[in-house]
């Protein structure tokens, strides 16, 4: 499938600022900034959070290299605001900067790792790069312990399973910057807002493994197990205190209202009424800080307070009549239940914001994590190609026959064809470097199965097969750009082969479950276009005849399926009978 390139990006460095914040650093300070200022950074700013005059000459001795711009504090001010200190700084002395490189200050991280870090960030200058650590061998304890529980704690808050949650070698991009250039938090908080800012900007989070490195058993780490953790641990609370606070006034305004009017429905109606006056802002802002507009989010969050509104009001009515309890007691209780369901509402749907549908796909995380419901669909998808390839292009048990599969990093396909038919040779063709790796590790050492890393567009390879096939490829393109890709299938043909095609088409059925993902923010393929089969009539013209077609009903998101045999003549083809 179309993935990301893998061109070269070590010029991108003259566009990318480092940052580092740095309170009583050793000499490992001045090296780091050395040597990456050797690697052609422009902009390098070292922050003085606050030490004392004994460091002077450490600050002093980084600042040889032309590059690199020492900021100062007076007093200690915390992490994160030395952070968005030198994140101001470096966009001011490089305001074509593409994106900014976080590293700590204390030599855990090395300088392969930082530009490591930089190249993936050019690579997807949209994605938020942390640098993770392992936590394997010897971890110290209070590092092991705060890294777990913190795991928990963002999966929990954010819906985002992450290895390292602390990691202060990051590549951060410029659209994310102004988040969190606006962020109150000052001190290791920092670090957790930002990844909150992803997730409810629409800001993908990318994890790239680094060596782990604990320099004299991280004594040098100014990170205060006790003290920073109660301040992260409020940054985790903030949805809950918003919650208690909201359900006070909710239950306080039912409370005088149902006394006053005596019917559950309308003092309800006026409790949830006054919530939503207190309510809204603050979990915009305080809790998910969320940028979204208001045009965008106030109808996802008021479409919540009216559905939990009712179930609420449905469910107080059954407690009343089953239990002896009062109105307010029954309230009370099952608003108790209903929080945990309206924080995950929160956090999934209302204040997310949604990737812009001129973007293109994120196929590293498409190839990193599939969603169930995907899962079964290609079961279905391979056992409908298995037959095509079996009754029309004539592969069998026995093998003997070639197979290109265009668009296949990480393939879903390859195992079950290799295991019915046993293909002399299985070429796999795609851009995305991350799939093609994760499909080699997959497989190990087959012999038979050959890689290809290249764009469908413009693929020069001297390979010819007997059947050649893309499922969920050629959709991703402009109207030209998918009238070659089709085409691109008949270039690697042998006389008479058959080339397979399946693509969305947009039947009601299509259009209708599109519309709820992208309305709950789940779609994944921004840049997907539904076809009509005319299309691909239209694309192949001379160069094949369609023998079979049929559309995939049991997929929600329907697909249209076509095998297609190459002609060897100028004569027109003849579309075959749709099924």
């Amino acid at each position: 499938m179309p993935g990301a390139s893998t061109k070269t990006v070590r010029t991108d460095r003259q566009r990318q600022a480092i940052v580092i914040p740095a309170l009583r650093p050793g000499r490992e300070l001045v090296d780091l900034v050395t040597r990456l200022a050797a690697e052609g950074f422009h902009s390098i700013v070292v922050v003085d959070d606050g030490s004392s005059s004994a460091y002077a000459r450490v600050f002093n001795d980084c600042c040889g290299p032309t590059s690199v711009h020492l900021l100062r504090h007076r007093t200690n001010v915390g992490k994160g605001a030395a952070l968005r200190s030198g994140i101001s700084c470096a966009l001011a002395l490089l305001p074509d900067c593409t994106g900014v490189i976080t590293a700590d200050a204390d030599g855990q991280h090395l300088v392969e790792d930082i530009l490591g870090v930089a190249d993936s960030l050019a690579r997807q200058p949209e994605h938020l790069i942390l640098g993770v650590r392992q936590f394997e061998g010897r971890v110290p304890l209070r590092s092991r312990i705060g890294n777990k529980f913190f795991r928990v704690a963002v999966h929990l808050l954010a819906g985002i399973k992450l290895v390292d949650t602390q990691t202060g070698l990051r590549g951060i991009p410029r659209a994310l910057i102004p988040h969190l250039l606006g962020m109150a938090s000052a001190r290791y908080e920092f670090e957790l807002d930002m990844l909150l800012a992803c997730k409810h900007n629409g800001c993908a989070v990318v994890e790239q493994p680094i060596r782990t490195v604990y320099l004299q058993r991280n004594e040098q780490s100014h990170f205060n197990p006790i003290r920073d953790s109660m301040r992260i641990g409020f940054v985790l609370l903030r949805f809950s205190a918003l919650s208690l606070v909201t359900t006070l006034v909710d239950n306080l305004v039912f409370y005088f209202a149902f006394g006053w009017l005596g019917t559950v429905f309308l003092a309800q109606a006026i409790g949830r009424t006054a919530a939503v006056l207190f309510n809204y802002s603050a979990a915009r802002k305080a809790v998910f800080l969320s940028h979204e507009r208001h045009r965008v989010l106030l109808p996802r969050y008021l479409l919540l307070v009216i559905a939990s509104g009712l179930v609420s009001y449905g469910l107080i009515r059954v407690v009343c009549s089953v239990l002896p309890v009062s109105v307010i007691v029954a309230k009370i209780s099952v608003e108790t239940l209903l929080f945990f369901v309206s924080f995950l509402v929160q956090r999934d749907f209302v204040f997310t914001r949604r990737k812009q549908s001129g973007s293109a796909t994120d196929w590293d995380r498409y190839y990193d994590s599939t969603l169930f419901t995907a899962k079964l669909a290609r079961k279905y998808t391979a056992a409908v190609l298995r037959s095509a390839l079996r009754r029309h292009a004539g592969f069998s048990a026995s093998g003997g026959k070639t197979l290109m599969e265009l668009g296949g990093g990480n393939s879903c396909f390859l195992d079950s064809i290799l295991k019915v038919f046993q293909p002399r040779a299985y070429h796999v063709v795609d851009t995305n470097q991350h799939g093609l790796g994760l499909l080699r590790e997959r497989l190990g050492g087959d012999q038979n199965v050959l890689f290809h890393e290249g764009d469908v567009l413009n693929l020069s390879l001297d390979v010819r097969a007997d059947a050649v096939f893309s499922v969920g490829l050629v959709e991703h393109f402009d109207p030209p750009g998918t009238r070659k890709a089709i085409l691109a299938h008949f270039d690697f043909l042998n006389p008479g082969g058959y080339a397979i095609v399946s693509f969305p088409t947009p039947t009601f059925l299509y259009r209708a479950a599109r519309f709820l993902a992208e309305w709950m923010g789940v779609w994944r393929f921004p840049d997907e276009r539904p076809l009509h089969p005319k299309e691909i009539l239209d694309a192949i013209c001379d160069r094949g005849e369609v023998v079979f077609q049929k559309t995939l009903w049991p997929l929600v998101f329907t697909q249209h399926f076509m095998v297609i045999r190459r002609l060897d003549t100028a004569a027109p083809a003849q579309p075959g009978a749709a099924e």
